[in-house]
C-alpha cells in the first residue's frame, strides 16, 4: 500500500516547503536589488591601419609595384607626381598621388 505524502499530512514536509520558500524569496529579492552585469570590451577598438597623409619614395613603390629607382629618375626629368623633400627624406602626400592616379587613367572611348 503506497503511503500519500501531501503537506497535510506530513508536518516535516510543510516546514520544509515553507523554509524552501523563504529562501527562494529570499533569493530572487537578493538577486533584484544586485546590479546587472554588462561585459565591457577589454581591448580598445583599433583601426587597423591609420591613414596616412604623407608616403615615402619605399611606399609609393610598393604601392605602384615599381622600383624606387623609377621614381628617383621620374623626380629628375620631372615626371611623376608631385613631392616633399624635408630634411632631405623625399615624402609624397597622398592627395597627389590620387590626383596623379587619376590624371592618368585612361578611359577607352568606342
Amino acid at each position: 500500500m503506497a503511503t500519500n505524502n501531501t503537506s497535510s499530512s506530513n508536518p516535516l514536509a510543510e516546514k520544509m516547503g515553507d523554509v524552501l520558500d523563504a529562501l527562494s524569496s529570499g533569493i530572487a529579492k537578493t538577486a533584484a536589488n544586485e546590479p546587472k552585469f554588462e561585459p565591457q570590451l577589454l581591448v580598445p577598438e583599433v583601426p587597423a591601419e591609420p591613414a596616412r597623409q604623407l608616403l615615402s619614395e619605399t611606399m609609393l613603390a610598393d604601392r605602384w609595384v615599381c622600383s624606387v629607382a623609377r621614381l628617383q629618375r621620374w623626380r629628375t626629368v620631372g615626371e611623376g607626381p608631385q613631392y616633399l623633400k624635408i630634411v632631405g627624406k623625399v615624402l609624397y602626400r597622398l592627395k597627389d598621388i590620387e590626383a596623379y592616379e587619376e590624371a592618368c587613367l585612361i578611359r577607352k572611348v568606342f
